[in-house]
């Protein structure tokens, strides 16, 4: 997959403030916008931090 330079630059910053790898980033990142938009159930999400709370709250 090919991703403009301000898109790679925002999710390295992205993954490096939530703590998480380059590959997780990008599963929080679709499961985020897959919730938001109704392609998938908000409970089922596993895009949560180690506290269980989920990383877009």
């Amino acid at each position: 997959m090919t991703l403009t330079p301000a898109i790679e630059e925002a999710l390295d910053r992205f993954a490096l403030e939530q703590n998480i790898t380059r590959d997780e980033a990008l599963a929080v990142i679709a499961e985020n916008w897959l919730i938001g938009h109704g392609y998938l159930p908000r409970e089922k999400s596993a895009a949560r931090d180690e506290g269980g709370v989920p990383l877009d709250e």
